[in-house]
């Protein structure tokens, strides 16, 4: 195994659990504790993971832009049944926004043949969408960001305001019951915040993982939300939150 795999290997393990100690990474890789060690260090130096006595533990990531990759790894349980719950907010007609996370991705790969427009600022919702004849796509244009292969800066927010967005799906890195939603990227904070002020409703789509956390750049207050849909109970700061601009929180049903 390259040395390249095996780190890709060690971050996703972290990016699942936060922590793995140097015995378990060499087992589940293969390989010997000292090559584990080598391998911390190469991580450690690059910004990706703190060393600590046994093993490694991942860095506080909120501020962080992660690969869409990464995201896409994280959490995929959660975020199919969020997936699940959002879509019975479509109906045929609808005009939506899709953005470029990997939780409204998996909207979109859950949206049937239904006759909807998607206008969304992610290249592969875009593509997953172009499958169905029935669904409208199209594509905010703009600067693409590799990480995210999305589309951002000003040629998407000029494209967005002779739209009509009916309903907006956002998700977001970080939501903090006082200070809202943010991101950790300017660029993708400012076109959700142009999004949520052309959208008639705005449906937020976010794990348990993101409540209590603050990212870099805030773009709304939980007030702004009409639907929050997440997987878990995010507390009552959260519910009062959204209770002031009348907002629903929707949540899987206890079986």
């Amino acid at each position: 195994m390259l040395a390249a795999e095996r780190q890709q290997r060690i971050l996703e393990m972290l990016l699942k659990s936060g922590a793995v100690s140097t015995a378990k990474a060499a087992k589940s890789l293969g390989i010997s504790e000292e090559t584990v060690r080598r391998d911390f260090e190469t991580l450690e130096a690059d910004g990706k993971l703190s060393r600590q006595h046994g093993g490694a533990v991942r860095l506080n990531e909120s501020h962080r832009d992660l690969s869409l990759h990464s995201r896409e790894i994280a959490n995929v349980a959660e975020k199919k049944v969020i997936a699940e719950l959002a879509l019975a907010q479509i109906q045929a007609g609808d005009i939506l926004f899709f953005d470029a996370s990997s939780t409204v991705f998996h909207l979109a790969c859950l949206l049937p043949n239904l006759e909807v427009t998607v206008l969304t600022s992610a290249l592969k919702v875009a593509v997953e969408l172009s499958r169905r004849p029935a669904v409208q796509v199209i594509l905010t244009g703009g600067a693409v960001k590799p990480s995210s292969l999305s589309c951002q800066g000003g040629l998407a927010d000029l494209i967005l305001e002779q739209c009509q967005v009916q309903k907006a799906f956002l998700s977001c890195r970080g939501l903090d019951a006082k200070r809202g939603l943010s991101e950790p990227n300017a660029e993708q904070a400012a076109l959700k915040r142009k999004i949520i002020s052309l959208a008639d409703q705005t449906i937020l789509l976010a794990d348990h993982t993101k409540t209590g956390v603050k990212s870099s750049y805030f773009y709304a207050k939980l007030e702004e939300v009409d639907f929050f849909v997440t997987d878990r109970d995010p507390g009552n700061a959260v519910q009062r939150a959204l209770d002031r601009g009348d907002g629903e929180l929707i949540l899987p049903t206890k079986k």
